[in-house]
């Protein structure tokens, strides 16, 4: 290494150091406060042990040499460059001139040429913290020459010890009272985050004869910031909608952007949007939000007379069936999280619940605690198979269990509890070609159900609603679509539904002679019971009741 070269990095070094040395300074000393009280009485026993007339306690910053306590003459700071204590400072080590004016290190001092005092004996010792720093230092002198002898050096180097003592005493006294104001200050504001939560998630969850809820949220202690995990539930003309939501963060801006996901699924759930439209609808919304924020949401959508489950997830844990049978994840083919791609799309499955069943839906803060690699999961499943015969209290807190020893991340879950499809309601489904195949295929399938279901009598008046809302879909779309026939025994109700991929809600026209179309929903409107339009997507579906026998 050439001279040049080691000259650079021992400069370098050296202001690292310093750097360190004053951020080990601040630390020690609070410069905007009265100096300790003990200050006076250390540097009037400074004099005494050295016999000089002066004495002065000394902190070195970037700057200045600032006196904190001193005894024989007024404090007075003086800028660094002119300090006789930068020497010990700089060596760390306790600095000793019986005539300053005779020592080359100090002779062309102002402090001893006169220009601001007349120092001739002079003694320093460092102020060292236990890592070896530098504070300051102890200094005692006099306007006479005088040797100190070597017992009254090391006097002086305990004393200098006793300072930092006293400095390390208020250091210790600040944190405490630091740490006491960030307490009670977090305290404040995990109040106030609890508060905020509990106002943006639900107070009370929709029950039903065969659907029961329970639901639990653990926030997370380690900050006391809010955090962004959601539940919901939404009872609707035609299914039970459970919704269970995570947003990334813990802060006031998830919390916000967590209301307002959850204020938009439940609007477009209560305007009978499927799962998939729903969280299509609510990530198109979020792009229009400020921030970078991203949500993970998963919803799934009960027909409680049928037992038909449809769920759909943005980028969440799929929910588990784990009553009746081993625990097993509902298969979903997951979007990516709300926020993120504005036209990501949000495919439903369909699974079928044929007995009483139940289902747990769970933010990621259930099982991502400290632990190994999947050992979360794993007790997650352990806790839902040793909990089917427990009552859903039971499974929650067991569940949550884990969580909350550590309580790292908010934790959230919905049991639900389903005690099974209704007897006497029969429902069945057939997918139908973009052509005018479909109606012939449509009308075919309909009798054969009927005659399936003894209800042949009802075929004709059946036939004819089918017929017309089968049309009106193909004319109107030209895409495929899809009927579905449903049988409430008890109600003696056949309700027909026709799906199709058009938003347009159809309207019924009177018929007259030179009516060239229009018809058809004015003839199913005189021959059903009731019909209505649920919106589905980027479609919807028609549907028709009739009475039958």
């Amino acid at each position: 290494m050439n001279t040049a070269l080691s000259g650079r990095t021992t400069e370098v070094a050296a202001r690292h150091t310093e750097q360190i040395r004053l951020a080990v300074l601040r630390e020690y000393v609070d410069v905007t406060a009265p100096p300790p009280h003990e200050l006076q009485a250390v540097v009037r026993l400074a004099t005494t042990v050295t016999g000089l007339s002066n004495a002065v306690v000394n902190i070195i910053d970037e700057r200045l040499q600032r006196q904190l306590a001193s005894e024989g003459f007024d404090r007075a700071d003086c800028a660094r460059e002119d300090a006789m204590c930068d020497y010990t400072v700089a060596t760390g080590t306790l600095v000793h001139a019986p005539d300053a004016r005779r020592d080359v290190r100090f002779a062309a001092n102002p402090w001893v040429d006169g220009r601001l005092g007349l120092v001739r004996s002079y003694a320093s010792a460092p102020l060292l913290t236990p890592d070896g720093l530098t504070l300051g230092t102890l200094c005692a002198f006099d306007e006479e020459p005088r040797e100190l002898g070597e017992d009254q050096q090391a006097d002086l180097a305990d004393l200098a010890a006793l300072v930092v003592a006293i400095f390390d005493r208020e250091r210790r006294a600040r944190l405490e009272v630091s740490h006491e104001e960030q307490l009670t200050r977090a305290r404040a504001a995990a109040e106030t985050a609890r508060a905020l939560q509990e106002a943006l998630l639900p107070h009370r969850l929709p029950q039903s004869e065969c659907v029961r809820l329970t639901s639990r949220y653990l926030p997370g202690t380690d900050g006391a910031e809010i955090g962004g995990d959601f539940f919901d539930a939404i009872a609707t003309d035609r299914a039970f909608v459970v919704v269970m939501g995570d947003v990334q963060g813990h802060n006031s801006a998830a919390a916000a952007l967590m209301g307002r996901v959850r204020t938009a699924v439940r609007a477009y759930v209560s305007e009978g949007h499927s799962p998939s439209a729903v969280l299509e609808r609510t990530n198109r919304l979020m792009q229009s939000f400020d921030g970078d924020l991203f949500a993970t949401c998963c919803l799934l959508a009960l027909d409680e007379g049928t037992g038909e489950l449809l769920v759909a997830s943005a980028g969440h844990p799929a929910p588990l069936l784990f009553c009746p049978g081993p625990v097993r994840e509902l298969s979903v083919d997951p979007g990516p999280p709300l926020g993120v791609d504005p036209e990501a799309t949000f495919p439903v499955s369909s699974h079928r619940l044929t007995g009483r069943s139940r289902l747990l839906l769970y933010t990621d803060g259930v099982v991502e605690w400290p632990r190994g690699a999947t050992a979360g999961e794993d007790l997650l499943e352990l806790a839902l198979a040793d909990s089917t015969l427990a009552s859903s209290d039971a499974v929650a807190d067991r569940v949550l269990a884990p969580s909350q020893r550590t309580k790292d991340d908010d934790a959230a879950l919905l049991v639900v509890d389903y005690d099974g499809p209704t007897p006497g309601i029969r429902e069945t489904r057939l997918a139908l070609p973009a052509d005018t195949r479909a109606v012939g295929a449509a009308r075919d399938y309909l009798r054969t159900t009927l005659s399936e279901w003894d209800l042949s009598s009802a075929a004709d008046e059946a036939e004819l609603v089918v017929s017309e809302l089968v049309t009106n879909a193909l004319l109107h779309t030209g895409s495929p679509a899809a009927l579905t026939l449903r049988h409430e025994v008890a109600d003696g109700l056949l309700s027909v539904g026709v799906e199709d991929c058009s938003t347009r809600h159809p309207q019924p026209r009177d018929s007259t002679e030179e009516a060239t179309g229009g018809r058809g929903m004015h003839i199913v409107e005189v021959v059903a019971q009731r019909w209505w339009v649920a919106p589905r997507g980027n479609g919807k579906t028609v549907w028709a009741d009739l009475l039958v026998a």
